[in-house]
């Protein structure tokens, strides 16, 4: 077992395919949810069930992976991790209160980071007394199959915090990118516009869902297409990076299409609600 201790905040889908992925490369990993999860144990073994059918935990091993997971509803737990990666949802308000908890009790971590996948890592550090340990760590869902993590720098961040970040994430074979701090990083930046010009082709009858997606899976090698992609981020969660890129850059090449707007409002959020671009619900 590795010496270091990781801690992950939020017992989400994301939290726990994140415990899975360190404890997978023999790293004692920590969850730490702000309430109690009853279905925590059935739900662990689950997403590990599903990622030893994909190969990526061996079925023999998952008693044990699970075993180096442990889970708390207690904070001050996280006072035993030297690396700590927040992965609550994607709300800047509710992250400020979760980290401020976590730098109170973790005051040795070396590494505090954030998943977020658009919001201003310096400003996060803000919420902080020590935001030189302070970085964002982009994992792309899933995390276990996704090579590739965007490691943020802040404007505060220390050589030393990077490092020992990058030696972490090099021990569960992943390849990160680091990166000054921009508004959705690199792969947002890229990606978002389009997703949206994919919604605008669509609202404006230029062809259908599922002739866009596979233009661009015949055409531009994707394994997926951008409104189904969309529809597995979640709609609600496009419309916010859009909206934050907007805002964060000034560039109305980010405005948001319309159609989006609607099918948030009217709840159709994608897989997550059902149905988004695609239907997700049976007999339908």
């Amino acid at each position: 077992m590795k010496s270091h201790v990781v801690g992950i905040a939020g017992a989400g889908n994301m939290g726990m395919q994140l415990a899975l992925l360190f404890a997978s490369h023999d790293i004692a990993t920590v969850i730490w949810n702000h309430k109690e999860q009853p279905s925590y144990e059935r739900d662990i073994f689950r997403l590990a069930t599903i990622q030893s059918k994909l190969g990526l935990i061996n079925k023999e091993n998952i008693k044990k992976v699970i075993e180096l997971i442990s889970y708390t509803n207690d904070i001050s737990v996280m006072e035993g991790c030297d690396f700590i990666v927040e992965a609550i949802k994607e709300d800047k308000e509710v992250k400020a209160i979760v980290l401020r908890q976590i730098d109170v009790v973790a005051r040795n971590a070396k590494v505090l980071a954030s998943n977020t996948s658009m919001l201003s890592i310096t400003e996060l550090a803000s919420f902080t007394e020590n935001p030189s340990r302070f970085l964002g760590i982009h994992f792309f869902n899933p995390p276990m199959s996704m090579k590739l993590i965007e490691v943020i720098k802040g404007e505060l961040t220390t050589d030393m915090a990077l490092e020992f970040a990058l030696n972490v994430l090099g021990e569960i074979n992943k390849h990160p990118v680091v990166i000054p701090e921009t508004p959705g990083f690199i792969v947002n930046r890229l990606l978002f516009p389009m997703i949206n010009e994919a919604v605008l082709l669509l609202s404006e009858g230029i062809s259908d869902a599922k002739t866009i997606d596979n233009c661009m899976r015949l055409g531009a090698n994707h394994p997926m297409g951008p409104l189904e992609l969309a529809d597995l981020i979640g709609l609600d969660i496009c419309l916010s990076i859009l909206e934050t890129l907007m805002e964060e850059t000034g560039d109305v090449k980010y405005r948001p299409a319309i159609l989006l707007k609607r099918y948030v409002r009217a709840g159709k959020l994608g897989k997550k609600s059902g149905i988004g671009f695609y239907s997700y619900r049976k007999n339908i």
